[in-house]
């Protein structure tokens, strides 16, 4: 397992996961807290609305495609209580290319399926930014 997170300070290292399918985010949960990430996982985007704490989070991944609010919804909302952790959205083929543009920030798409060691190394990269 790759362990490239050495440059990353304990407390720049809380990533909050919303993915409503279970597997994917337990999946996420576990590689990223094997390679010492904080991680709170949420399968329900209301239910992590409601949890999100302001100023906690370094990262946020967040799956485009769910049922009860999609990724983007949910990123505009925690927008409005909290401006600071980067976001990275999950896609299954989704085009990025016009989302990208629709944002007023920088993102970061990661697409699935993804290796693991392919996973810490682009979850690194943006976290180190």
């Amino acid at each position: 397992m790759l362990q490239n997170n050495t440059l990353i300070p304990k407390s720049e290292k809380r990533v909050l996961v919303v993915d409503d399918e279970f597997d994917i985010g337990l999946w996420l949960k576990t590689v990223l807290e094997g390679n010492g990430f904080i991680v709170d996982y949420y399968c329900n985007p209301l239910i992590a609305l409601k949890e999100f704490k302001p100023n906690f989070y370094k990262l946020l991944i967040l799956d485009i495609k769910m049922s009860l609010m999609d990724g983007f919804q949910l990123y505009r909302e925690i927008r409005k209580r909290d401006d600071k952790p980067k976001i990275c959205f999950l896609t299954a083929g989704e085009e990025t290319e016009d989302i990208k543009t629709e944002l007023s920030e920088a993102v970061y798409f990661i697409r699935k399926p993804i290796e693991n060691e392919e996973l810490l190394l682009i979850i690194n990269i943006i976290v180190n930014k």
